[in-house]
């Protein structure tokens, strides 16, 4: 039962994150933080979707400290997230670039 439940935790992480046109740099760093967990693409799991976090416009110093410091109140409808606080300011700038072009 538990590799069960592994294996299906790998394939919705793989489903999220892996199916879409995502650059290696951005895979790999979604990969690491396990972020396809609570996010997808387009649709609304446990967090918002990328196509959601894109409207924010957040700038790579504001996405970092987000990220290392969630504010719930920032996405009152969802449950607080859970605080990365190893992530770099490169991969934060990653990320941020990323989402800006999801938002074009």
């Amino acid at each position: 039962m538990k590799y069960a439940v592994l294996i299906l935790f790998f394939l919705i992480l793989c489903l999220t994150v892996c199916a879409q046109d995502i650059p290696d740099s951005t895979k790999k760093i979604l990969g690491k933080y396990t972020c396809g967990s609570c996010h997808s693409y387009e649709m609304r799991l446990i967090g918002p979707s990328w196509k959601e976090l894109a409207q924010k416009n957040y700038s790579a110093k504001t996405l970092a400290n987000l990220l290392r410091n969630p504010e719930p109140t920032n996405w009152p409808d969802y449950p607080p997230m859970a605080p990365i606080p190893n992530i770099t300011n490169a991969e934060a700038k990653i990320l941020a670039a990323w989402l800006k072009e999801l938002k074009n």
